[in-house]
């Protein structure tokens, strides 16, 4: 009996949690039913709502003006693509000779301190740093009042010893006068000895007495000629023509004989000095031309005037002196400038040779645009090469050119293969102050569309700064 009980509750308790095992199983099954089936019926009633608002003519335009940006961005582009202004060079031939760089500078020959010649104080001076003056211009004056009276003393000492010479003069003539009467009547009993020898003594003195005057007038003489020379100096003259470079003194100042007053130049006494090796002087023989390149300014010839035979110990070079051969110096040539020599270091040979500036480099390539003229106009065909030695500012080409070949030689760094070309000179070429694009609606010039950043430093509302297109001489 206490079996069946035992069993009954058994059942009992089981049949409950299955029971509600059963009820909670439903209850999920069922949630997760409504879950499901919500979402989708609102995706499905609200996806009929969308299409209905979009109108059937909002895709048409919406391709429209995305195509209508790609044709203005594609007409900017081409626009872009125009003739690149490039300078060009001609292929020649003849006889080169290969050279090497050799750093100089250039010196005048006459060139210095002009000093005071005479002591005083300086009343005035007439010229100023870069004032070009010519031999004889009067550059200082000194107070002369000194000197004048010193020249007046000396003119009055000479006269004083003037006339001790003609008094002396007249003495001795006298002496030598009675001397010669005692002489007479040496044989007559009148003749008194002491007398003679009285005279014969006077006449001595008197000589004496004549010839010191006379070296006191020469004295003087000599002292008046210092006196003159001293208020000739009183004006300080230009000694050669020149510029004045530098200035040392004012008005007031006092200067002795020697003191510094200006230094002067002359521009056209200008040459080439270069410590050239001693190994490469094989070349430079008198009278031969090279290049000349200065680090600001045109080229020039010079010919080679003196080899310096003296070598120097550390650097192995020797000073070569050349003449320059320009008539007048340019403004950009002066003293001490530095300047780049073409120094020849061989034989003279037969080359086909290009100017320097036409080589470029591309994807490890040494390559030339040379100049062809088609139908549509000049265009810029690139063409590898092969170099040889360097002769100046030319190259020898090996290979790839031939004699009249009109190269590019500015210009050619942003060329591109086939590219139409427009040929000007260096005096032609316009500077302009950048690209000009089109106005926009604010009446502003820049690209269209594109804000920059604004005066406070904020960039635009979509984000893009403006960007500076090159002008038409630095596409070519």
């Amino acid at each position: 009996m206490k079996i069946r009980m035992k069993n009954a509750h058994r059942r009992f308790a089981l049949a409950e949690v299955l029971r509600n095992l059963g009820t909670l199983c439903g209850m999920t099954v069922a949630a997760t039913i409504l879950f499901v089936q919500t979402p989708l019926s609102n995706a499905h009633a609200q996806k009929p709502a969308k299409e209905s608002a979009s109108k059937p003519g909002d895709a048409k335009k919406s391709g429209d003006k995305a195509q209508k940006g790609k044709g203005k961005r594609g007409k900017r582009r081409r626009g872009r693509r125009g003739p690149a202004t490039v300078f060009v060079d001609t292929v020649t031939k003849g006889t080169a000779v290969e050279t090497i760089q050799v750093y100089g500078r250039i010196l005048a020959r006459q060139t210095g301190v002009i000093a005071s010649r005479t002591r005083g104080a300086i009343d005035s001076v007439t010229v100023h740093v870069g004032d070009r003056v010519k031999k004889g211009d009067i550059i200082a004056t000194l107070v002369a009042n000194m000197l004048i009276a010193e020249r007046a003393l000396k003119a009055a000492e000479l006269k004083e010893f003037s006339a001790k010479i003609r008094t002396a003069g007249a003495q001795l003539r006298l002496s030598a006068q009675e001397l010669e009467r005692l002489e007479r009547l040496r044989k007559s009993s009148a003749f008194s000895v002491a007398r003679f020898q009285d005279k014969l003594r006077d006449v001595e003195r008197f000589r004496s007495g004549l010839a010191e005057a006379k070296a006191k007038q020469e004295q003087a003489r000599a002292e008046l000629q210092m006196a003159d020379i001293n208020l000739y100096n009183a004006k300080v003259l230009a000694p050669f023509d020149g510029v004045i470079t530098k200035r040392t003194v004012e008005s007031g100042n006092y200067v002795s004989v020697g003191s510094p007053v200006v230094t002067m130049l002359n521009e056209n006494s200008l040459e080439v000095e270069a410590e050239v090796p001693a190994n490469r002087l094989g070349g430079l023989t008198n009278g031969i031309e090279i290049d000349v390149k200065p680090e600001f300014g045109k080229s020039f010839k010079a010919s080679v005037r003196a080899v310096v035979p003296e070598e120097n110990a550390l650097s192995r070079t020797r000073a070569v002196r050349f003449t320059p051969k320009f008539v007048t110096p340019d403004d950009t040539i002066a003293a001490n400038q530095s300047v780049v020599l073409h120094i020849p270091s061989g034989a003279a040979k037969e080359a086909v040779t290009v100017h320097k500036d036409a080589i470029t480099q591309r994807r490890g390539k040494r390559v030339v645009f040379v100049v062809t003229k088609t139908d549509e106009g000049l265009r810029a065909d690139m063409r590898q090469v092969d170099l040889g030695d360097a002769f100046g500012l030319r190259f020898e080409v090996l290979k790839g050119l031939k004699p009249g070949d009109r190269v590019v030689i500015r210009g050619n760094e942003r060329l591109r293969p086939r590219q139409k070309i427009k040929i000007t000179k260096p005096g032609e070429q316009k500077r302009r102050g950048g690209w000009r694009g089109k106005r926009g609606r604010d009446g502003k010039s820049g690209w269209k569309g594109r804000k920059g950043p604004s005066k406070d430093g904020k960039r635009g509302p979509r984000g893009e700064s403006r960007r500076s297109a090159p002008n038409s001489a630095q596409e070519g």
